[in-house]
C-alpha cells in the first residue's frame, strides 16, 4: 500500500480510504491510485484491513434460493451498489431450511462482516441471539409487517395476497383456489395464501388450497391442479404461489382443453421474464426487486457512516394484468 501511495502521491491513508469507499475519494485522485494498483498490480489483503478496523468489507446476504431468478435482480442491484461503496457480497443460500440459516450467520459473522442482509423474519432463536450479539447492521428484506431485528426494506405478503383476491372478486371468480410451493418451506407463500383466503372470507367466497410436496415444480403443479379440479369442480380461478407454479397449471388447463380464463383464470407471483409471452399472457404479481436492493444499499451505507436510524420501508407491489386472469 505504501508502494502504491508513492507512485500516486498521495498518502496511504488515502490509498486505503480508495479501496474501502472509493466514492469518498476525489476522481482525480482515485484515478492516480487505480493507475499505480494496476502497475503495481497490488492485491489488497482484505483479511488485513478487517483485522485492522475489526471490521471487512465483506456485506453478507442470506436468501432462501438461488434456483430460480426471484431474487437475482435484487442481488445484481445490491452488489453494483455496495461495490460502488467499496464493499463486497457474500452470498448464502439456505434453501428454506432454519438451521442452515443458522449455519450460514456462524460462518458470515466469522469474517467480522460490515453488515448482514437477511431474506424474511424467521430465524431460529439460536440466529436471533448471535444477530443480538454481533453488533452491526442488519437489513431483513423481501418482507414486511413486523418489527424486524434492525431496518426492513420489502412488502407485506399477506396484502400481496389480498391484492389478488380482490381483483378477481372484482372480475366476478367466487369459488377460487391457492395452488403453493410447500408453506413450511416457502412461508411467505403462506403470508399470501392468508391474505388471499382472508379477502375472499369477506366477501363470502370460497378457497381451497393446495400445496406442493417440494420446490416449483411444473409437472408437478399441473397433476395438482387437475385433482384439486377433479374434487372441487366449481373452482373458477386459482392464484399461484409464484410465476412457475402457475406456468405449470397453464400447461395443464392446455392438457385438458381447459381455456384461460374461461374456464380457470390463473395467476402467478413474480412476473418472471416469460410471463408476457404464455398463452394467454400471464397476470402476475410484479415484487419491487431493483428498488429493494437500492434501498437496503443505501441504508446500510448510511448506517456504516454513522446515521444510527432504524428504518422501515414498505415498498408494495404492483398487479400485471394480463389476460389470463
Amino acid at each position: 500500500m505504501s508502494e502504491v501511495a508513492q507512485l500516486a502521491d498521495v498518502s496511504p491513508s488515502t490509498v486505503s480510504l480508495y479501496l474501502r469507499r472509493p466514492d469518498e475519494v476525489s476522481s482525480r485522485r482515485a484515478e492516480r491510485i487505480q493507475t499505480a494498483i494496476d502497475r503495481l498490480g497490488y492485491l489488497p489483503n482484505t483479511m488485513a484491513g478487517g483485522l485492522a478496523s475489526s471490521r471487512s468489507n465483506i456485506i453478507g446476504v442470506i436468501v432462501p434460493t438461488i434456483t430460480f431468478s426471484f431474487f437475482a435482480e435484487t442481488l445484481e442491484t445490491l452488489e453494483r451498489n455496495l461495490r460502488a461503496a467499496g464493499y463486497q457480497l457474500l452470498i448464502g443460500n439456505t434453501e428454506f431450511d432454519p438451521s442452515r440459516e443458522e449455519e450460514l450467520i456462524r460462518s458470515i459473522l466469522s469474517w467480522n462482516p460490515s453488515g448482514l442482509v437477511l431474506t424474511g423474519f424467521s430465524h431460529s432463536r439460536k440466529s436471533v441471539s448471535l444477530l443480538a450479539k454481533s453488533d452491526i447492521p442488519i437489513v431483513e428484506m423481501w418482507d414486511y409487517g413486523q418489527e424486524g431485528l434492525d431496518m426492513v426494506v420489502g412488502f407485506s405478503h399477506h396484502t400481496c395476497g389480498r391484492l389478488v383476491a380482490e381483483h378477481l372478486l372484482r372480475n366476478g371468480y367466487r369459488h377460487m383456489a391457492f395452488l403453493s410451493t410447500n408453506f413450511q418451506r416457502d412461508i411467505r407463500a403462506r403470508e399470501r395464501y392468508h391474505g388471499f383466503r382472508d379477502a375472499i372470507a369477506d366477501s363470502g367466497g370460497s378457497v381451497v388450497v393446495r400445496e406442493l410436496a417440494g420446490r416449483s415444480n411444473t409437472a408437478e403443479a399441473g397433476k395438482l391442479l387437475c385433482s384439486l379440479v377433479d374434487e372441487h369442480p366449481e373452482t373458477q380461478a386459482v392464484f399461484c404461489s409464484n410465476d412457475m407454479v402457475a406456468l405449470g397449471a397453464m400447461f395443464e388447463c392446455q392438457r385438458q382443453g381447459w381455456s384461460i380464463p374461461g374456464r380457470l383464470a390463473v395467476v402467478g407471483f413474480g412476473n418472471q421474464d416469460f410471463t408476457d409471452s404464455t398463452v394467454p399472457p400471464m397476470t402476475t404479481v410484479e415484487p419491487p426487486r431493483q428498488e429493494i436492493g437500492d434501498h437496503i444499499a443505501r441504508l446500510l451505507i448510511d448506517r456504516l457512516k454513522g446515521d444510527d436510524t432504524a428504518t422501515r420501508i414498505d415498498l408494495g407491489v404492483r398487479l400485471i394484468v394480463r389476460e389470463s386472469g
